[in-house]
């Protein structure tokens, strides 16, 4: 048997762990914990806590609907990319599983995009 070859097995199949462990490091939190984060937060402004309990916290704390998670930076960031007049419209209009308005009817442009904000995390929240 050739010492070199199985040494230079042992080093390509240690590199091959060292990447995957690293790369594990950088996966950031599981669908488990941003689940239970979801779960946790609401606005700190009442009014804006009392729509979100009624209408978005139907969907964006489950993982089910597709729905981007309630805290999820990561998934927010890549609709957020698209610019949030068009997330609000997105919200007005409707889309895909989302009913138009999101359920709350009266709500106006301003506090959709406190939502949004919240709900991506661009505003400050209370657990």
């Amino acid at each position: 048997m050739n010492p070199f070859k199985n040494k230079q097995s042992k080093m390509i199949a240690l590199a091959v762990a060292l990447t995957g462990l690293l790369s594990a490091c950088d996966s950031g939190p599981s669908q488990e914990q941003l689940l239970a984060t979801s779960l946790t937060l609401k606005p700190q402004d009442a009014s804006l806590n009392e729509i979100y309990q009624r209408t978005c916290k139907n969907c964006h704390t489950l993982i089910d609907t597709g729905a981007p998670l309630t805290g999820d930076q990561h998934a927010w960031a890549e609709r957020l990319e698209k610019g949030k007049e068009t997330l609000v419209n997105n919200v007005i209009d409707g889309f895909g599983g989302m009913p138009p308005f999101g359920l709350c009817m009266e709500c106006g442009t301003d506090e959709f995009e406190a939502l949004v904000d919240f709900m991506a995390q661009q505003t400050p929240v209370q657990k």
